[in-house]
């Protein structure tokens, strides 16, 4: 299975310690080359995080590759979605990838019209919870983690502790 990841999803996946389990899901993994820097770009803020960041780029479990067709990047443009963003839209185009990981409501939003199958931290979190692929505890600090950081919705918890519930 190919996934392009945005920067979003690759930090917020470091942040729950949980970047690893979900590349070794994945299988294949590919970011473009300017969501690797906009990554590194902030990896002062990055803290302890980079730590797993640089170990998932050291063991090749993401790799870094360049979109060639300018007129994919173009296309993302004409839908209001640019920077990183653009870059991981063009990749799963070009790559004809089977998801694109992205927490960016603009391109979540405009899913359809891309034509484009989407996945999100939390959706990625849950998946590996509900395939065993981590334990409980492991599923719970994500979860808490993953409200540290703020950026979900209430609900998006509120589905994910149901998910706990099912399998208990």
């Amino acid at each position: 299975m190919l996934i392009v990841k945005d920067a979003m999803v690759v930090i917020h996946l470091a942040k729950t310690l949980l970047l690893e389990h979900s590349c070794k899901f994945f299988g294949g993994v590919l970011i473009s080359k300017l969501v690797y820097e906009e990554i590194m770009h902030g990896e002062k803020e990055h803290g302890e995080d980079v730590i797993e960041l640089k170990k998932a780029f050291h063991d090749k479990l993401i790799k870094i590759k360049q979109v060639r067709d300018t007129a994919l990047i173009e296309k993302s443009y004409q839908y209001n979605i640019y920077r990183g963003e653009a870059e991981a839209v063009a990749l799963y185009w070009q790559e004809r990838a089977d998801f694109l990981a992205t927490d960016d409501d603009n391109v979540r939003k405009k899913k359809d019209a891309l034509s484009i199958k989407l996945i999100g931290t939390p959706a990625i979190i849950m998946r590996l919870f509900q395939l065993k692929c981590i334990e409980k505890n492991e599923y719970l600090l994500a979860v808490k983690k993953l409200k540290e950081i703020g950026w979900f919705a209430s609900t998006v918890f509120d589905r994910m502790m149901l998910e706990v519930n099912k399998n208990e």
